[in-house]
């Protein structure tokens, strides 16, 4: 075989069979979720840009609001866009309303929340919105608390889908909250599946989950599909990872091997202020050491 020959050969048949390795190496590369901080559980006497500037000095990509948005003037929220903007920082979920989901009277209170909402998550360049259940009404049978949640969850995605959003149900354990309707993450990915919009997920939230009902695992595992957003602390205390009851090496392999890519949210108390960076990096690294292992 002379050089043009074997030159030929290396472009064609002998690169092409190699091709299959290749893809494979490629597909064997381990799927990594993206990660941010829950602001709420940094220190309530620091400013929003300087928790955003903790998220950034952890090496995380986002953070997330609860109400907070609400209390902002225009100068306020033109700051911290800039501050997100300069240190390269997302908001990646927010509240658009506290108006409860399952009380049929306030849907045009919740239409209205959610319509002032867009435009300020549109801003921020947010793309998720997460919403309770609000409180369990007297008058309505388990069955029809379902319904009437599904059905606030649909008024708030025909505008949030519209806007190319998507929507998470949180559920709330009731140790936290006596009079939650949705306390565990079984109801609320039953109701998620009712709605049927593959914008509608659900937060697994493995604090509140462990607090309520634990089983952590064969939940993810059943219904990963409906899994929007997991959230990480541990029980009891909501501190770190590591330092309670959950194990949440084995809840990273799992969620590894279901090939897991969206959020994970730490919201975990750190032991101190002075603490924030350190927790936040360890708990990360942990993330991707494990998953990377698995």
């Amino acid at each position: 075989m002379d050089r043009r020959a074997f030159s030929k050969w290396m472009a064609g048949g002998a690169v092409a069979a190699m091709l299959p390795s290749v893809k494979a190496f490629a597909s064997a590369s381990p799927v990594m979720p993206k990660f941010s901080v829950m602001l709420w559980i940094l220190s309530k006497t620091m400013t929003m840009e300087q928790r955003l500037e903790v998220v950034a000095a952890a090496g995380y990509t986002g953070g997330e609001m609860v109400a907070e948005w609400m209390k902002w003037d225009d100068a306020e929220k033109k700051r911290v866009i800039a501050k997100k903007n300069a240190l390269h920082v997302t908001f990646d979920a927010m509240f658009p309303s506290l108006t409860p989901l399952n009380d049929p009277a306030m849907r045009a209170q919740l239409k209205d929340d959610v319509a002032k909402a867009i435009p300020v998550a549109k801003e921020l360049g947010c793309p998720m919105f997460l919403m309770k259940s609000g409180p369990r009404i007297a008058s309505q049978s388990p069955e029809e608390q379902k319904r009437q949640i599904a059905d606030g969850l649909k008024v708030v995605a025909e505008q949030s889908s519209a806007a190319g959003m998507e929507l998470l149900l949180e559920p709330i354990d009731l140790l936290e909250s006596k009079t939650i309707a949705v306390s565990s993450v079984a109801e609320a990915f039953e109701i998620t599946r009712a709605v049927g919009d593959p914008k509608v997920k659900v937060l697994y939230d493995l604090y509140h989950e462990q607090r309520g009902s634990g089983n952590l695992i064969e939940k993810l595992e059943k219904n990963i599909d409906q899994v929007g957003l997991v959230h990480i602390a541990d029980v009891p205390g909501r501190h770190k990872p590591g330092t309670g009851e959950i194990d949440y090496a084995n809840v990273y392999r799992a969620l590894a091997r279901l090939k897991y890519d969206r959020y994970i949210a730490m919201e975990f108390y750190a032991a101190s202020e002075a603490e924030n960076v350190a927790e936040l990096k360890a708990a990360k690294a942990e993330v991707v050491a494990v998953m990377a292992g698995a």
